[in-house]
């Protein structure tokens, strides 16, 4: 017979005098798969290879990332970002949150409200107990900007009389099994008076036997607190300086403003901004030390795709030399190994993710179960963020092309005629 190879001009209805010109996409693919069948076993090797570094590597991302929104949002949860916390431990410049630096500051453009409070020893008295405790003395602003998580009762801090709110640690060393029975109860207290919170003391003074009311208990099982009136403070005992303070900004973008006019004042300025920096410098070096030890696992995955099918390409040297007599082109034989790098790959790369992301959320719903049983809320210390899935699904991509690269040019370049021999 005499064979005569088709031009690329020829018309689509002229009979084929020889051999095809290009296989189809399909009978490529058909190959390809068939190929990866016939090894099963080392096949499904290697796309565990690559499940199992795309698998680690999910897990630890995804553990990372969800201890660092766990710590941020319990840091957040109180603590809003356009809070700023006034202290006056500025040794080298001492001033005071007096009533005229209050004003001072509420004229400063970007503030929108100015809460304070002062904090000193006491000690709680009722029959037959007795206990030392902290007193707080908190305005109206300052308490709608740390609100108490109360578990009975309540008080309005902008009014000025004598009541209080109490943890349930005092309640309880008070004698009170039921905190929420002390509510509507009078207790004495003795307070101390400094120069940190009134300017006509010049040294420590205790002022006794005082009585007021329980009108709410909030939930604090380690600290004997009780919260008072600032406004009955500065009535009763001359409290006119505050140690603390609490601003809102009227926005997030103030916050940077105002905090340098407030230390231009003398003032220590702090914001929840500041420790989830610190958070975020944290987890950086974590993320950074997670992505190394994910390289190196999937440089050994790669190398496992790798000699898969480089051993492929020599095994299947013959091959190649028929298709290409038969007159398969080198684009062809190129695409027939890129696609069973990519194949690899892929089901590797989606098996991986699914499998790791599964693990972590098994691990997360085992935890929560563990501190259910124990009382506990639960918690989420699971996130994938998007970008990472984009990037997961770009690096599979980029490991099917670059592993399929090398074996893939090999095979396209080899000579009919030497494949043929081969063996």
């Amino acid at each position: 017979m005499n064979w005569k190879f088709p031009k690329f001009g020829r018309p689509k209805d002229a009979p084929v005098e020889g051999p095809i010109l290009n296989m189809r996409l399909s009978s490529v693919l058909l190959i390809g798969y068939r190929n990866l069948m016939i090894n099963k076993f080392r096949s499904i090797m290697t796309i565990g290879g690559v499940g199992v570094g795309i698998g680690i590597i999910t897990f630890l991302i995804s553990l990372g990332f969800g201890f660092q929104e766990m710590v941020v949002r319990e840091v957040t949860k109180d603590n809003p970002p356009d809070i700023i916390d006034i202290v006056n431990s500025n040794l080298d410049n001492f001033v005071s949150l007096d009533g005229k630096t209050i004003e001072r500051i509420r004229e400063i453009p970007g503030v929108d409200r100015i809460g304070r409070s002062i904090n000193t020893g006491g000690k709680f008295a009722m029959g037959d107990s007795q206990t030392d405790g902290a007193i707080y003395g908190i305005d109206a602003d300052y308490s709608d900007m740390s609100p108490l998580k109360m578990v009975s009762g309540s008080v309005d801090f902008s009014d000025e009389s004598s009541k209080a709110v109490v943890s349930s640690r005092l309640a309880e060393l008070l004698g009170f099994t039921d905190p929420a029975s002390l509510v509507g109860q009078a207790i004495s207290y003795d307070i101390i008076l400094s120069s940190e919170t009134n300017s006509e003391v010049k040294g420590d003074t205790v002022r006794s036997e005082n009585q007021i009311e329980v009108a709410g208990v909030y939930d604090d099982k380690d600290k004997s607190v009780a919260y008072l009136s600032y406004g009955m403070l500065n009535r009763n005992f001359g409290v006119d300086l505050a140690q603390q303070g609490r601003i809102k900004s009227k926005a997030l973008t103030d916050v940077p403003n105002i905090r340098i006019e407030i230390e231009n004042l003398g003032f220590v300025t702090e914001n929840v901004g500041d420790i989830v920096g610190d958070i975020d410098g944290f987890f950086l070096i974590i993320k950074i030390v997670l992505v190394v030890f994910g390289t190196i696992i999937m440089s050994i995955s790669a190398m496992g795709m790798l000699n898969t099918l480089s051993v492929s390409l020599l095994q299947r040297t013959k091959e190649v030399g028929i298709l290409k007599a038969l007159g398969a082109k080198r684009g062809d034989i190129f695409k027939m190994f890129i696609f069973e790098a990519a194949i690899i790959s892929v089901i590797g790369g989606i098996s991986g993710f699914l499998g790791g992301y599964g693990v972590a959320k098994a691990v997360n719903v085992a935890f929560n179960i563990m501190a259910v049983q124990k009382g506990n809320d639960t918690i989420n210390f699971i996130s994938i963020p998007g970008f990472f899935m984009l990037a997961i699904f770009g690096f599979v991509a980029f490991l099917g092309i670059a592993t399929g690269l090398m074996p893939a040019r090999r095979a396209s370049k080899t000579h009919a005629l030497e494949a043929l021999r081969y063996e």
